[in-house]
């Protein structure tokens, strides 16, 4: 059966009918519904969609993208931030972490962030060091792998009490860390020795 739309508050009434029952207004000139059902309801908004102009980057951590040297760099890198926490020293059966003997090991904590986080950036192609940098990747990881080696040379040869001071003996975490701060460094700095030694 066909119905008329009020124009007023829209409710549906039967064709033929004078006035709206609902308001009142006369139903002459009303349009006509094709049933009395409800209109459907609103589609849900779709999620948001990027222009071909501004692709949504991807992050995918890619390891095969890292040289060797990089990952010499990283691994050493990883296992000297590791190693900060380890037992240093030991007096009297107590075992002293890197950070806690020496408190300016903490540049080394925070340059090795740095470092790690530049690895991974670049891993999972998320930032590159531009090309118009004042200084290179390879430049800055030299500099932050090379003062990680000296503070941490430092550390290892500097005892707490200092040398007059005897029973502090070094342990496993000094060693540990001496040798991942080589292992990060060596790579980036052995070309640069032998090219001067060459000239």
């Amino acid at each position: 059966m066909a119905s008329i739309a009020c124009p007023n508050c829209q409710t549906v009434a039967p064709e033929g009918t004078a006035s709206c029952p609902g308001c009142g207004t006369p139903l002459s000139g009303a349009t006509h519904a094709a049933s009395s059902t409800p209109p459907p309801a609103a589609p849900p908004p779709s999620a948001p969609t990027f222009s071909a102009g501004s692709p949504k980057p991807q992050v995918k951590f890619d390891l095969a993208s890292l040289g060797h040297v990089d990952r010499l760099v990283g691994g050493g890198t990883l296992v000297l931030f590791i190693s900060l926490f380890l037992t240093w020293f030991s007096y009297a059966g107590f075992g002293i972490s890197g950070l806690s003997a020496h408190g300016y090991l903490y540049v080394v904590f925070i340059v090795a962030i740095a470092l790690l986080g530049l690895l991974a950036a670049e891993v999972s192609g998320v930032w590159k060091v531009p090309a118009s940098s004042a200084l290179g990747r390879d430049q800055i990881l030299l500099i932050g792998t090379t003062i990680n080696f000296v503070l941490v040379l430092i550390a290892f040869l500097l005892k707490p009490g200092g040398y007059g001071f005897h029973g502090v003996g070094w342990s496993y975490g000094a060693f540990v860390a001496l040798a991942a701060a080589v292992v990060a460094v060596f790579p980036l700095g052995w070309p640069i020795i032998q090219a001067r030694r060459g000239k």
